[in-house]
């Protein structure tokens, strides 16, 4: 009875309740929206972050490094030579390193010529079709690259010079798919992945350059490579040479003390550079968090202003009604029914803002992650849902009921003789 009555009064004022049910919407759906983006920004990097210890390149910017070798959504920062990075390889504090080359995509897509270690061994992913590559121009697809790009087994392709959208294609060489790894929802899931030497047939010239750019003679040097036996010689030559370039080496260390001993080394090199993904990561969220906070800010503000429009409203509502409430009294209503009734109608409200805020939030997630995934091949869904939000409904009721007690002791106190007097 006291629920349909509270109902009934939010309906019969419905600008006035709308406005305010918006404002707690709209703050909600924002806290939400942060919450969101924050969290899945921080399990996705996190995740990737923690699959190397150290990325070792050319000098420039530790972020850029980190983010374009680690999470695949920048720049490389130039080339290195191989030679320079063995003694990594067999430092006594490294359990494993990786080198990757960088320089085409195929539709977006990012092509990187690794060993099968980074497969089997940085990210453990397992083979869900196929075979892990074996010789040069052979590819293994990440999940989300076989299913967006729906690409099979035995399928060939040519790739497109750059890391970005290119209008440039290898035309001279084929790359083909040998197989397609099982979805581990990292970074991995958006590479096509392939030997080495696949990177330095495709750039046969360019691992002089300090970075990959498009080789005039790569046709006669593939047929050549196929067909003429002492060019052969001359190809396993030019790989010994082109080995010496790469775009930086994925460590992960085997002892505690590898951190405290082995960036410092690298760091002495004229030609290399040291970054820690788990410190550029946080530096990236430090960077990150005071326009988090600002927003947030926003969204309290916007609460507060819900919270007011929720007092003003039932304030009004109680001097609108002060009649039918008095009449209500006389016929047998204790002030005690009329003061939960005009706290049931600020628990509607808030109850029905903070859900339609909630509803929103992952709604406008689930519309940007198509643009996230577009623009930097990370998956943001809307459809992940977090216990504090729970607390965010639970909290904005409980501030709704506090917003209410006045007009609600302001309905209690009425003085029945006097109010129908008065009318």
């Amino acid at each position: 009875m006291l629920f349909q009555y509270s109902v009934k009064n939010i309906t019969t004022r419905p600008l006035s309740s709308g406005l305010s049910v918006l404002l707690m919407a709209v703050s909600i759906m924002i806290i939400v929206l942060a919450y969101l983006t924050m969290s899945q920004l921080s399990s996705n990097f996190n995740e990737n972050a923690n699959k190397v210890d150290l990325v070792v390149g050319s000098k420039g910017s530790r972020m850029q490094l980190v983010l374009c070798n680690v999470f695949h959504i920048d720049q490389p920062t130039g080339n290195i030579p191989m030679k320079s990075v063995q003694f990594i390889e067999n430092h006594p504090f490294v359990s494993l390193a990786v080198p990757i080359s960088l320089g085409d995509n195929y539709k977006k897509f990012r092509i990187v010529g690794t060993r099968a270690s980074f497969i089997d061994e940085l990210y453990k992913a397992k083979i869900l079709e196929g075979k892990i590559f074996e010789k040069s121009l052979e590819v293994v697809l990440g999940s989300r690259v076989a299913k967006e790009l729906n690409l099979n087994i035995g399928y060939t392709f040519t790739g497109s010079h750059g890391i970005g959208e290119s209008i440039h294609d290898h035309g001279d060489f084929e790359y083909e798919v040998v197989g397609i790894l099982e979805q581990t929802g990292e970074v991995i899931d958006q590479l096509l992945l392939t030997p080495l030497e696949s990177v330095w047939d495709v750039h046969p010239d360019d691992h002089q350059k300090g970075s990959f750019e498009v080789s005039k003679n790569k046709k006669d040097t593939h047929d050549e490579h196929h067909h003429d036996h002492h060019h052969d010689h001359d190809h396993d030559h030019q790989h010994e040479k082109a080995s010496n370039e790469i775009t930086s080496l994925l460590v992960k260390y085997s002892s505690p003390r590898g951190k405290f001993t082995l960036p410092g080394s690298v760091n002495k090199k004229s030609e290399l550079m040291a970054a820690e993904p788990a410190i550029e990561i946080q530096q990236l969220f430090e960077l990150i968090q005071p326009a988090v906070d600002i927003l947030i800010k926003l969204s309290w503000i916007i609460f507060g202003l819900a919270m007011i429009s929720v007092f003003i409203t039932l304030l009004n509502s109680m001097k609108d009604r002060k009649y039918e409430i008095a009449m209500m009294r006389a016929g047998g209503a204790s002030s005690k029914k009329i003061f939960i009734s005009v706290i049931f109608e600020s628990i509607i409200i808030s109850l029905f803002g903070s859900i339609l805020g909630v509803v929103l939030g992952h709604t406008l997630m689930e519309l940007l992650s198509g643009l996230i995934l577009s623009n930097y091949n990370y998956d943001f869904s809307g459809f992940l849902f977090y216990s504090v939000e729970l607390l965010f409904i639970l909290g904005s009721i409980f501030i709704g009921m506090i917003s209410a007690l006045y007009p609600a002791y302001s309905a209690y106190k009425i003085n029945i003789a006097q109010t129908l007097k008065q009318s």
